[in-house]
């Protein structure tokens, strides 16, 4: 503990000693916290007004001892521990976005054992750099730059924590560098997989046994049409779904169906592609609490029932085996062009890519119907590029101009 000078002022019958260090102007703090030394500045050079804050600063961390709350010190991990608290708050109060917990676990496994004791004044360019290298020895291999964007992003929750308290300015929050491997294209379904796939599946459920066996095959149908028709993510939005976010409208004699999606990035509408309203109906026709309801009229109540469920309104958390089994089944796993399995996530790819070759979406139009950045979309379907200049590049558009002039002329 730090030797104290003959006029240390003493308050809360001793619990609390108010000081001055030889090199400061301003008047320090400390007291002791569930067997725990806590040590601040007060920020001020008046001693009473410094009296004032240190008894203020002694009241605040015995409450937070009280209510199990982290006792702040400028030690990283406290100020970590804090930064986690009030993020699993946001997701139990349902506010919280879906990748705090990523960020919660980052913070878990990588940087509280790091740097833990180290104080978060003391991080410098090169502690960092100690940081990242054994990362990688713990990981195995040099982190993805998702993995990275993660990771940073955690780490400033972290220092936006101890900016709101204090213990650092903004200037001197160091800037995280994602020097990571880039964006790999991911595993998707070529159109003719994805035909054959579709082809398959019919015949495949008849093959199942009957109850539960039978009852996943043919949610799995349904989901992975809804899913590649629409974009929406595997495991997080298909999670949230609720019959009373489907929407269906008619405009032009034509029928559309729209879905309030939630869960990674901030909520969204997206629009389903043709047929889409027709595996919707499937999933209701099997479903005892509602079936018996018809279909616009239970739209219409908008009920708060899962939609990807189970004939006894369960849901499961096992489609990802049950497609895997299919896709092994029907010789389908593998992705011939990147030499990956395909997962459920492969259906939100097959989405864009279907979207930006087959269809000639813009990219910020695909953007917003996937919730993600213009950027992320160029980054993982660059490779799509020839495909979507294909007539550009053959000279295939000018002739087919040529053509219909030839027609009217």
């Amino acid at each position: 503990m730090v030797a104290l000078k003959p006029d240390t002022h003493v308050l809360l019958d001793g619990a609390v000693k108010v000081y001055k260090r030889g090199n400061s102007r301003l008047w320090q703090a400390t007291f002791k916290i569930d067997q725990h030394w806590v040590r601040i500045s007060t920020g001020k050079q008046d001693l009473e007004e410094a009296k004032t804050a240190a008894r203020d600063q002694y009241l605040e961390y015995r409450f937070r001892a009280k209510h199990d709350l982290p006792v702040v010190t400028k030690r990283f991990e406290d100020v970590a521990r804090l930064a986690i608290v009030d993020m699993q708050r946001q997701l139990d109060a349902g506010a919280g976005r879906k990748v705090f917990k990523d960020y919660i676990t980052a913070l878990h496994r990588y940087f509280i054992p790091f740097f833990g004791k180290t104080f978060i004044t003391s991080i410098d360019h090169d502690r960092i750099q100690a940081f990242n290298a054994w990362r990688t020895s713990v990981i195995g291999h040099e982190p993805k730059a998702s993995t990275l964007n993660t990771h940073n992003s955690a780490m400033n929750r972290v220092y936006a924590e101890a900016v709101s308290r204090g213990f650092v300015m903004q200037a001197k929050v160091p800037i995280l560098a994602n020097n990571g491997e880039g964006a790999q294209r991911r595993p998707d379904f070529s159109l003719a997989d994805y035909r054959t796939m579709i082809r398959k599946l019919p015949h495949w459920i008849e093959q199942g046994k009957g109850g539960k066996s039978r009852d996943m095959r043919e949610l799995l149908r349904d989901y992975v049409l809804i899913v590649a028709n629409t974009g929406m993510r595997p495991g997080t939005e298909d999670q949230n779904l609720r019959w009373k976010h489907v929407t269906v409208f008619t405009e032009n004699q034509l029928d559309y169906v729209e879905f309030y999606l939630a869960g990674k990035t901030k909520p969204r509408e997206a629009i389903g592609r043709s047929g889409t309203i027709d595996y919707l109906r499937r999933i209701h026709s099997r479903t005892d609490a509602i079936k018996h309801i018809p279909f616009e009229v239970m739209l219409k109540q908008k009920l708060d029932l899962p939609v990807f469920c189970l004939p006894d309104g369960s849901v499961t958390e096992h489609l990802r085996q049950t497609f895997k089994a299919f896709l092994t089944a029907s010789d389908l796993l593998k992705c011939p062009k990147t030499g990956e399995n395909r997962v459920l996530y492969s259906l939100r790819h097959t989405y864009a890519t279907f979207a930006l070759v087959n269809d000639g979406m813009e990219i910020h139009a695909l953007a917003k119907q996937m919730g993600t950045s213009i950027g992320m979309i160029e980054r993982h379907y660059s490779h799509l590029t020839p495909r979507m200049k294909k007539d550009m590049f053959t000279g295939k558009r000018y002739e087919l101009s040529r053509d219909e002039f030839d027609k009217t002329d």
